[in-house]
């Protein structure tokens, strides 16, 4: 439950952080060309969802408002919720030894990343906050596993838009890798995470 409420308040302020979200006016966000198109994006995204809302009628701003944030709200715990399970199933795929590298479990000590880190020095260097082990490790596996698992792995609804941060990987990766090895040979793990 920690971990979840972290989860959500993490992606939240990393949105926030990311789009400056709290200036209503794109142009007067200041932001760089490709976090200006993913917050129109993710802005067009929410507008749709208000539209099928309310079916088209004319909103108040404060009620047009109060949807957005509501829908905000909803895709950030998607967003959350599809970045821990992706992880959750990972981390079990490895523990029944389904996935020979081991990426999740060990974290930054995994053998997975050790051998990235090798292979692609100047890549890990390039990512100061995850040292390549989220922009690039892990986004390399997901597509990888995507083949096989696109609903969960594949593009999920407006979830890409949303950063993982830095602190808050290390913190996941921790915490499942702090857990009994046991835990990830039970075929329940998932339904109850």
């Amino acid at each position: 439950r920690r971990l979840r409420e972290r989860l959500l308040t993490d992606f939240h302020h990393a949105a926030e952080s990311t789009y400056r979200l709290s200036i209503k006016s794109i142009e007067k966000a200041g932001l760089a060309e490709e976090q200006r198109l993913k917050r129109e994006r993710l802005k067009q995204w929410l507008d749709e969802q208000v539209r099928a809302e309310t079916g088209g009628k004319r909103l108040k701003d404060e009620q047009r408002e109060q949807l957005e944030q509501r829908h905000l709200h909803a895709a950030i715990k998607l967003a959350a919720a599809t970045f821990l399970n992706r992880l959750v199933v990972i981390k079990q795929l490895e523990a029944q030894g389904l996935r020979q590298i081991k990426i999740v479990t060990g974290g930054w000590n995994s053998s997975g990343y050790r051998d990235f880190r090798e292979f692609a020095p100047d890549l890990c260097r390039h990512d100061q906050e995850t040292e390549g082990y989220d922009g690039l490790l892990l986004k390399l596996l997901y597509d990888e596993l995507a083949l096989e698992l696109p609903g969960l792995f594949g593009r999920v609804g407006v979830t890409e838009l949303f950063p993982v941060m830095g602190s808050t990987l290390r913190a996941v990766v921790e915490a499942l890798d702090a857990l009994a090895p046991d835990v990830w040979l039970d075929d329940t793990t998932l339904g109850w995470v």
